[in-house]
């Protein structure tokens, strides 16, 4: 092709381009981390994933009136 590619509406949306930005900055970081700095940001983030996720399971719990 000669370089033009067909748009969607979405890739003129302010939140979608920033977002899409703030990913590739994301990406480009994690690349400059040495593999401790690698290792030590993937155990925060399987931490934090998991309070997330029992919490998440708690509000659940309550929200059923405390009944499994």
């Amino acid at each position: 092709m000669n370089g033009i590619r067909p748009t969607v509406g979405i890739e003129f949306d302010d939140k979608y381009t920033n977002a899409k930005n703030k990913l590739l900055d994301f990406i480009k970081a994690l690349d400059e981390l040495d593999d401790i700095q690698k290792a030590k940001l993937a155990q925060e983030f399987i931490t934090s994933y998991s309070m997330a996720i029992s919490f998440e399971q708690f509000v659940s719990y309550m929200k059923n009136g405390g009944i499994k």
